[in-house]
């Protein structure tokens, strides 16, 4: 579950489940000095996975780092008719590689977009 705001603290989430196992209902809320939707949240995540811990995230690895990628805002708002090919050939000579494809072929002008984002 990602969280959204405030993370709570490993202590304070181990207190929370401690507390709900002991048959404490909602009063742990107003003990601890929490939102009731927070306190419900932990205890449901932990329910759901019997952990309170974040799960690792999903989805696709970035490409870019952090510095190529606001390099490459700092172009396209400075120079709005700017080319992706020269966009990439900016931001290889800062440093990042704009393409990380595993067959290491040359591209062409018309097949950027395809490795850039």
């Amino acid at each position: 579950m990602a969280p959204h705001g405030k993370e709570l603290s490993e202590d304070l989430e181990k207190r929370i489940v401690a507390l709900h196992k002991y048959g404490i209902g909602y009063k742990i809320a107003k003990t601890l000095k929490l939102s009731c939707s927070m306190m419900a949240k932990t205890i449901q995540q932990f329910n759901r996975t019997g952990s309170t811990q974040n799960r690792p995230h999903h989805g696709r690895p970035k490409k870019l780092s952090a510095h190529a990628q606001l390099h490459i805002q700092r172009l396209s708002l400075g120079n709005r008719h700017m080319s992706a090919a020269s966009i990439v050939a900016e931001v290889e000579g800062v440093g990042g590689s704009a393409c990380k494809c595993s067959d290491h072929t040359p591209h062409t002008a018309s097949n950027w977009s395809v490795c850039l984002f």
